[in-house]
């Protein structure tokens, strides 16, 4: 009888142990299978409350670009910097080898390594914000250096004689001329791309009362008024719509001149940069101008050579463009591509005499034209766009030009 109940003790031990066993067999199995395939975990973070605990993993705190907030925006896009983002373990270490990401089509941020109870994640994010038309082209510049060039002043420049900076605007044509500082426009802090006509707006004279004072002139009140608004004999061939028109800035035009400019010490493109931002202008002429469309500067003329095999580009900057009609340096006006040898273009700047401006001749030289009353010559306007817009596609082409938003 004493055997027989030893004999159960015993078989009920076999049996507890047994199933001891099997737990701890079974543990072991689960904690391998989590170790092996849990290791990612994805949490949709959208709009809401954030600081939330999902399963094992507790978000404790999250930026935007810097800022403490409680939720992201659905409806707009972040990026996840994950040189600041960090997780901890449960006893506050860092956990090594940590790979974040976030996926801003479905708003999902994932941890791996997903490894252990109480993980606190601080995330920051930053919002994804559209590159501005001059940052783009900033960054065109770093992949293609041939048609991009920076000038003495640090304002980026299309150079040669047909670059790919054509851009749809206006449901027409234009061309990008450059981005430039706030030296150029006087809008602080803020970098603008200046864009021209790419086809001429017509011929007409610079100012119908015979001054060279731009502010008054009739070309500005005509460029200013029925062309930008599309109005009048402009309802075709002005700004047409107000999508276009709000993309304009209202800048500060540097109306500065000179009266010396035949030679290399006084006429290169260096130069005149320096003579359009000066306060040198003709008898009580204003040094500056606030609006939205103006002309090219002869500074804008000269920068946009590439140069070619004799004469590179180098060469031509430090010839005077008053003799870039000089058969021996062809290669400036040919591979410029704001020359016409098909017309006389006019620019911005004044010359420091009565009814003088300045102007590109067909021949490739840069004159000072008087009686510019009866004289009528070729218009492009131009224009800067302010900071916020942004190029959206196109690839720079006279078939495919950017596109603007």
């Amino acid at each position: 009888m004493e055997f027989e109940v030893l004999k159960k003790n015993h078989l009920k031990r076999n049996i507890v142990i047994g199933v001891i066993a099997v737990l701890i067999i079974s543990a072991i199995i689960l904690n391998f299978t989590r170790a092996k395939y849990r290791v990612t975990q994805s949490i949709p973070l959208v709009n809401g409350t954030i600081n939330y605990s999902l399963a094992d993993l507790n978000i404790v705190a999250l930026y935007i670009d810097g800022v403490a907030a409680d939720e992201l925006d659905s409806s707009k896009n972040y990026t996840l910097n994950t040189e600041q983002s960090t997780c901890t373990y449960k006893d506050g270490s860092t956990i090594q080898n940590l790979t974040l990401s976030y996926d801003s089509d479905t708003k999902t941020f994932t941890i791996a390594p997903y490894t252990a109870k109480g993980t606190k994640c601080t995330l920051y994010f930053n919002e994804y914000k559209e590159p501005t038309a001059a940052e783009t082209i900033e960054s065109i510049y770093l992949d293609n250096q041939n048609i991009l060039a920076y000038d003495e002043a640090n304002n980026l420049r299309y150079i040669g004689a047909n670059p790919n900076n054509y851009v749809q605007f206006n449901d027409e044509l234009w061309r990008i001329i450059g981005v430039f500082s706030e030296d150029s426009h006087g809008v602080i802090g803020q970098k603008l791309i200046k864009i021209i006509r790419s086809e001429l707006l017509g011929s007409m004279a610079w100012d119908s009362a015979s001054t060279n004072n731009w502010s008054t002139a009739s070309l500005q009140t005509t460029l200013n008024g029925d062309y930008l608004n599309g109005s009048g004999s402009y309802a075709s061939t002005g700004i047409k719509s107000d999508t276009a028109r709000n993309m304009i800035a209202t800048v500060t035009w540097k109306l500065g001149g000179t009266a010396s400019y035949t030679s290399a010490s006084n006429g290169l493109a260096s130069h005149f940069y320096g003579y359009e931002r000066g306060t040198t202008v003709y008898s009580g002429n204003p040094t500056t101008w606030m609006g939205k469309v103006a002309l090219m500067y002869p500074s804008d003329y000269g920068y946009a050579t590439s140069g070619g095999f004799t004469t590179n580009r180098e060469a031509c900057l430090a010839k005077e463009l008053y003799n870039w009609d000089s058969s021996s340096f062809s290669d400036c006006k040919t591979n410029d591509w704001l020359y016409d040898s098909s017309t006389t273009q006019w620019t911005l700047t004044s010359r420091l005499g009565p009814g003088s401006v300045f102007l590109t001749n067909s021949s490739g030289s840069l004159g000072g034209a008087y009686n510019i009353t009866p004289n009528s010559w070729g218009v492009r306007p131009s224009v800067y766009l302010k900071s916020f817009v942004s190029i959206t596609g196109g690839t720079g082409t006279s078939a495919n030009p950017y596109t603007l938003q």
